[in-house]
């Protein structure tokens, strides 16, 4: 392994570390997002439906980098003045809570009636019926492509450097600057990337395998 790289390792891998906390946070934000937008399109009646089947088409049909952008300029004339890290959970959040809100809906659609007519006739219905027979099912459904869901978000963490956040890119490019060393940094940078997202695909398809064993 190159010496530059030896000796900026510790460095790259404090901005995986940062990498990690901001998938982790935003991943929780996408997760909250999608379930409220995809239960709306569900079960939220005409009004719910149409708001939820908007937020998931814009946000999906625009690029992160340019929602990255409006946040930061944007944001300020509206008053709201939010730190870069803030700012790029939330939008990372939204952004891939649109993703998630259709991993969500297509599970929770995916389960069979006949586990619905079977919650009703042991007399469940509403959020007990949800919460006791439809959503554990589909959890299990959702998780394999929420977890690759995750892997994209890893990678989209990337994007939030534009507006000075400092994660692993930025810090691959502060060690650039200062070494000259593009082939060897960068190449480190996206070794440690693909180690995170090598890890996460491998959970996904653990999760795929234990499916069919548990899925009713």
């Amino acid at each position: 392994m190159p010496q530059v790289l030896l000796a900026n390792l510790p460095y790259l891998l404090q901005g995986a570390g940062v990498t990690l906390l901001l998938t982790a946070a935003s991943g929780v934000l996408a997760a909250l997002v999608g379930a409220v937008a995809a239960l709306a399109q569900i079960f939220g009646g005409p009004a719910g439906r149409a708001l939820g089947t908007l937020y998931t088409l814009a946000v999906r049909g625009v690029p992160l980098i340019v929602l990255v952008f409006g946040m930061y300029y944007a944001l300020p004339y509206a008053g709201i003045e939010l730190g870069a890290t803030e700012g790029g959970i939330l939008v990372l959040g939204l952004y891939f809570g649109a993703f998630t809100a259709e991993v969500f809906r297509g599970a929770l659609q995916a389960v069979p009636r006949g586990q619905w007519d079977a919650g009703r006739a042991m007399g469940m219905y509403g959020r007990t019926l949800l919460l006791l027979v439809v959503v554990p099912q589909a959890l299990r459904l959702a998780g394999p492509p929420f977890v690759n869901t995750c892997v994209m978000l890893v990678k989209g963490t990337s994007i939030v450097s534009v507006i000075g956040l400092w994660e692993l890119t930025l810090a691959g490019r502060q060690v650039v600057e200062r070494t000259l060393a593009a082939f060897q940094v960068f190449g480190g940078v996206a070794a440690i990337y693909f180690v995170i997202c090598f890890a996460l695909t491998s959970l996904g398809r653990a999760m795929e395998r234990r499916l069919p064993a548990h899925a009713g």
